[in-house]
């Protein structure tokens, strides 16, 4: 898929249901344990091939795994990002991963609207969201259970169809 700027040469590819242990020890990785809920290799599994969504496998210049990012469409019109999480922060393939989900939302899907939830806590995220185009739209107190079993509030973030062109500019 090519390069951006401040990125890496990044491609991805399909999730499959060989990617099940990685993608769970993806989510249990220490930058990512504390943001995220803990899928179990059962549910990985069952998301792969799920109709109305996209899962993608982001790969480095070697083709090794790097990232990892999940969209839904939720109507005709409307799309959720779900993840996105990378194995090495700071390496570009986050942003990387939120350009290509995005294009598959607004360009592929032809969406109207797409909407993330993200943790107050993961400044690092909703830094990247912002700077991307997205909105902060609110925040529902206690609604993010950490693994650790504390409550943190979950900050909602959107993003329109005519900002996201605006954006690219």
């Amino acid at each position: 898929m090519g390069e951006f700027e401040g990125g890496g040469s990044f491609s991805e590819r399909h999730v499959t249901a060989a990617d099940t242990a990685w993608i769970v020890g993806l989510h249990a990785a220490p930058h990512a344990r504390a943001y995220m809920q803990q899928p179990d290799e059962d549910a990985v599994r069952a998301a792969v091939d799920r109709p109305g969504a996209a899962q993608r496998v982001v790969l480095d210049r070697h083709g090794a795994p790097i990232a990892l990012w999940r969209a839904r469409l939720e109507d005709s019109w409307l799309a959720e990002l779900q993840t996105l999480v990378v194995a090495q922060p700071g390496k570009g393939a986050g942003t990387w991963a939120l350009r290509r989900a995005l294009a598959w939302a607004f360009d592929e899907q032809r969406v109207h609207r797409t909407y993330l939830y993200v943790t107050a806590a993961n400044a690092r995220a909703r830094s990247l969201y912002e700077l991307h185009g997205f909105r902060f739209e609110g925040a529902d107190r206690d609604g993010f259970r950490a693994p650790d079993g504390t409550f943190q509030p979950l900050c909602r973030y959107g993003m329109l169809e005519d900002e996201y062109v605006r954006h690219r500019r």
